[in-house]
């Protein structure tokens, strides 16, 4: 009896105290779009680990800043802006709000500052961050994409990855960028997929009903890199061809490049506006296929949406889209970023509905396994429970 107690207190003991958790502060000043929500999935599961204390550092501006709150997690959160001219005012505060940041981080003993992506902020932030502070940075993109990749962004960019003691990297693709390119240590660099957005409900794959076109979908902002002409030019294609599609265009950004190219096509909806995250649900609703028809991206939240809703995706070769999208298992590859090969793509899998269905049928499989939450957050907790600050002759 003696014994059968004394081992049940060795378990009791081997419990983490309050001195022994991990404390970690995880870092997102952005407002919306997949930033956030990818902030809010990777803390939503983190909190879970018994051996790690997490604490905040939002934006008090964010657009689900709520959600946040719910989690009941201590932290900092700041003002940061909503416009042009707020932001320019909103420079006057930087130093005042890097101080209170790390005074937070030292008054509370937090050993890992992780952030999430990167800021206009996060430069000057890192200027005085205290060197016994591991610093953590999701690598995202690792340049800046086309259009915003003025000399200035891409210092910045740089000035991030060189002040980190560790990169969580999204995609292979990226992960070789950050380590030829910037010669950042391969042994601190680790892949952990962007994980599953839970704005589309999640469904069986179907046949599509007898009588409604195949509904395709392009959604995000338009920008130059994301190719929205490249697909115009391959659904004229398709389209003279005879096939029964319906194009779905929904994002903000410049339409008046691509208003001459759609006015000349039949069954195009233009939905030209930022959709609030409420509402991005209702964008996957009757659609067939997912297209990204980039001329280069490392990673595409759109992808990690889609695949969770049972939507099968025709991406271009470029970047970390070939690792999101597995060709013939949850969607296509184009064989090139032309606008042939993307029409080439796309009637095979719009005339192949068995394809169609078992592409949509993996590809949630996928996101539910691989892509799920709690996979990615055990491999950030390895990361997070043995990161240590680089050495001064290890960042020379």
């Amino acid at each position: 009896m003696i014994e059968a107690l004394s081992m049940q207190t060795g378990l009791l003991e081997q419990k983490p105290t309050p001195s022994d958790l991990r404390k970690v502060l995880i870092w997102h000043w952005g407002r919306r779009g997949g930033g956030v929500r990818y902030t809010y999935e990777l803390v939503r599961e983190l909190r879970k680990n018994p051996e790690l204390e997490l604490h905040l550092s939002l934006s008090r501006q964010g657009e689900i800043v709520a959600d946040f709150d719910a989690l009941g997690l201590p932290g900092y959160h700041v003002d940061t802006y909503t416009n042009v001219s707020s932001a320019i005012l909103a420079l006057l505060r930087v130093p005042i709000v890097r101080r209170r940041f790390w005074r937070y981080v030292h008054e509370h003993d937090i050993s890992v500052v992780v952030c999430t992506m990167s800021h206009l902020w996060n430069v000057p932030i890192l200027w005085r961050r205290p060197r016994e502070v591991a610093y953590v940075f999701v690598l995202h993109d690792p340049k800046p994409h086309a259009g915003d990749d003025i000399a200035i962004r891409k210092w910045m960019l740089d000035t991030e990855i060189a002040a980190s003691d560790g990169i969580v990297a999204l995609t292979e693709y990226t992960q070789k960028s950050v380590t030829t390119n910037n010669s950042f240590p391969t042994e601190r660099v680790w892949i952990a997929p962007l994980g599953v957005f839970p704005y589309a409900e999640t469904r069986s794959p179907a046949p599509t009903p007898a009588g409604r076109k195949i509904q395709l979908l392009f959604f995000g902002r338009l920008l130059p890199y994301k190719g929205l002409d490249i697909l115009l030019d391959a659904y004229k294609i398709i389209k003279r061809e005879g096939k029964d599609v319906g194009l779905r265009i929904i994002g903000p950004g410049d339409i008046e490049p691509y208003r001459t190219r759609i006015a000349g096509l039949d069954d195009v909806f233009v939905d030209n506006r930022w959709i609030p995250e409420e509402d991005v649900g209702a964008v996957f609703e009757g659609i067939d296929i997912v297209v990204a028809p980039y001329r280069g991206a490392s990673q595409s939240a759109v992808l990690a949406t889609s695949g969770a809703a049972g939507i099968p995706a025709v991406v271009t070769p470029v970047g970390g889209l070939a690792e999101q999208v597995l060709h013939e298992q949850t969607g296509l590859v184009a064989v090139n970023s032309t606008p042939a090969a993307l029409a080439a793509a796309l009637s095979r899998l719009v005339d192949d509905e068995a394809l169609r269905l078992r592409c949509g049928a993996a590809a949630k499989a996928h996101a539910m396994n691989e892509l799920s939450w709690s996979s990615i957050a055990a491999k950030f907790a390895s990361i997070l429970m043995s990161i240590t600050p680089r050495q001064k002759s290890e960042t020379q």
